[in-house]
C-alpha cells in the first residue's frame, strides 16, 4: 500500500454541449498514476462521495466528481422550470465530465467509479465505454418487478402516485418525499417509466441492449445483501446484459465485512476503507499496470434482511 501522498482538490465548472453548466470538483495529486471518474447515483450530491475521491487521490489517483445537472453544484434555479432527463444526464453530463477528465491528462488511463445510475450510463453513452477498468456498486436495474411482493406494492405507489403528482403539482419531486435530495420532474418521470417497464431503460431507449454489450473493460461489481434498493433478481438483470465485460462479483453481507450494515450507501463510507475501498484501489492498479485482476468472485453465505432501520439510513444517504 502506496504512502498517503498530498493533494490539491480544485473546483471546476463544465460545460455540456448543450451548453448547460455543471459544478465538479478535481481531487489532483502530485503525480496522478491515473485517472478516476466517479459517476454517482439518481439523486445524490457529488459531496457524498468526497471521502472516498480524497483517499484515493492521497494513494495516487486522480479522480473528478460532478453533479448532473438539477442535482447539488449543478443545480441552477428553480427545478419546474426546465425539463431534464436522466437521458441527459448520461449522454451529455456524465460525457462532459468525460471528457474533462481525459483532456486533463490525455496519457492517463481512465477508471471507472459508477454508483447505480452510473452504471446504467453505459447503456446510454459509447463515449462513457473509454474507460480501462470499472468498479462499479449497486448498480442495477430498477424493474418494480424485481422487488418482493411488499416491496413492490411499496414501489407502485411511488412510479404510479407520488411522482406523477409531486411532478405536476411542483414540477419536480423535493427531497423530503424519501429520495435525499430535489429530483428534476422530467428526471423523475423518465426513471417512474424505466421501472414500470420489465426491461427498465432497455424498453425506451434505442440500440441500448448493444451498447451495454459493447461494453468490454474488465469490471469489479459490488452487491450487498442489505441493499433495499438493488435486490439480487435487479443485479442480476444488469450483470447479464453487461455480456462483453469481464465481471468480477463480490456480493457480501454486512456480516462479512464485521459491520451491521453496508445498503446502498454505504460502501462510501469511510468505515470500509480497510476492506472494499484497499480492494478497488488494488484492483486499479492491476488495470494500471495492465496486469489481470488479482481479485476474484465473493458470494456471501450468510443470509441478511434488510429492516427498517437499515432502509432509514439509505433514505437519508448514509450521511452521518
Amino acid at each position: 500500500m502506496k504512502e498517503p501522498t498530498s493533494i490539491e482538490a480544485l473546483e471546476l465548472t463544465l460545460t455540456t454541449t448543450d451548453g448547460a453548466t455543471l459544478g465538479a470538483r478535481l481531487f489532483e495529486p502530485k503525480d496522478a498514476r491515473g485517472s478516476v471518474l466517479v459517476q454517482g447515483a439518481t439523486a445524490t450530491p457529488s459531496r457524498y462521495y468526497d471521502r472516498f475521491a480524497t483517499w484515493l487521490a492521497e494513494r495516487g489517483l486522480r479522480v473528478l466528481t460532478f453533479d448532473y445537472r438539477g442535482i447539488g453544484r449543478s443545480r441552477r434555479g428553480a427545478l419546474g422550470r426546465d425539463a431534464m432527463s436522466m437521458r441527459e444526464w448520461a449522454e451529455r453530463d456524465s460525457v462532459a465530465a468525460h471528457e474533462a477528465l481525459r483532456a486533463r491528462d490525455p496519457d492517463a488511463k481512465v477508471l471507472l467509479v459508477a454508483h447505480s445510475f452510473g452504471g446504467q450510463s453505459l447503456g446510454l453513452a459509447d463515449r462513457l465505454h473509454d474507460v480501462s477498468a470499472a468498479a462499479m456498486v449497486g448498480v442495477q436495474f430498477g424493474y418494480v418487478g424485481h422487488w418482493p411482493t411488499l416491496g413492490q406494492a411499496r414501489l407502485g405507489i411511488v412510479w404510479n402516485v407520488l411522482v406523477p403528482g409531486f411532478s405536476t403539482a411542483l414540477g419536480y419531486v423535493p427531497g423530503w418525499a424519501g429520495l435525499g435530495e430535489d429530483l428534476p420532474g422530467g428526471v423523475a418521470r423518465e426513471w417512474a417509466r424505466w421501472c414500470t417497464s420489465p426491461g427498465y431503460l432497455l424498453d425506451h431507449v434505442e440500440g441500448s441492449r448493444e451498447r451495454f454489450a459493447r461494453f468490454t473493460a474488465p469490471t469489479l461489481f459490488y452487491s450487498f445483501t442489505d441493499d433495499d434498493y438493488a435486490p439480487r433478481a435487479a443485479v442480476e438483470h444488469y450483470l447479464a446484459t453487461l455480456s462483453g465485460s469481464e465481471r468480477t462479483h463480490r456480493r457480501f453481507a454486512p456480516s462479512d465485512l464485521a459491520q451491521k450494515e453496508v445498503g446502498h450507501f454505504g460502501f462510501f463510507r469511510p468505515r470500509f476503507e480497510p476492506t472494499l475501498w484497499r480492494e478497488v484501489l488494488r484492483f486499479f492498479d492491476d488495470a494500471i499496470e495492465g496486469h489481470p485482476s488479482s481479485l476474484g468472485p465473493h458470494e456471501s453465505r450468510a443470509a441478511s434482511r434488510p429492516n427498517e432501520t437499515d432502509i432509514a439510513m439509505d433514505l437519508a444517504h448514509g450521511r452521518d
